[in-house]
């Protein structure tokens, strides 16, 4: 797929999540996966200095190593990185002496939400690989991570995730009563044994 389908793509999914949830207060999953991507892509590319491997560099071809659901929005956003840089980029492995693939390490968006409030904590992790290759030489490999997180109302969480997008979905960590039960339990145990101690004598 040409640079310019691959955009109208990913213009296309926005405009589709952002149709979906209109009158919603906070970012969408899509849009705080989308600002975490953007920046772990740009602290894996940085190290990238192609000028220092001479020839071979007029045209990079960018593939994925392995299939994940989000790879189109990486493949735009490091499509992007790369134009920026003044590379030609291709699709095509067969066109170009150097290929630049891409790993998603981990795309991940939690939730945390207190028994008695009613906010919704949001933490996206976002991990990319990056290999360059030439004539099945390894010349450089860079890696970057990013991390948001924001607080949303409880009632906005499922306007604000769509099912087409998996991968941004809200995982909802479980919190129960147990974490201020026990400590209480245990607390009345004690003060019952310090009075029956103190009585007795």
């Amino acid at each position: 797929m040409s640079p310019a389908p691959r955009r109208a793509l990913f213009l296309a999914a926005v405009l589709l999540l952002q149709a979906g949830r209109a009158g919603a207060l906070g970012p969408s999953n899509l849009d705080l996966v989308s600002r975490a991507a953007a920046r772990a892509v740009q602290e894996a590319v940085a190290g990238l200095d192609t000028a220092g491997h001479g020839e071979g560099f007029e045209k990079v071809s960018l593939l994925p190593a392995a299939k994940d659901d989000s790879n189109w929005l990486f493949e735009h956003l490091l499509l992007e990185e790369l134009l920026t840089r003044g590379l030609a980029v291709t699709a095509d492995t067969s066109a170009a002496a150097t290929h630049l693939s891409y790993r998603v390490i981990e795309v991940a968006v939690t939730g945390r939400s207190g028994l008695l409030t009613n906010n919704v904590t949001r933490r996206c992790r976002v991990g990319l690989q990056l290999d360059l290759d030439m004539g099945g030489e390894r010349l450089w490999s860079g890696e970057g991570r990013a991390g948001l997180r924001d607080r949303i109302p409880k009632g906005e969480l499922d306007a604000l995730q769509h099912s087409r997008f998996d991968f941004a979905e809200t995982e909802m960590e479980k919190r129960t009563w147990g974490k201020y039960v026990e400590p209480a339990i245990v607390s009345s145990v004690l003060g019952s044994l310090v009075y029956l101690f103190y009585s007795n004598r």
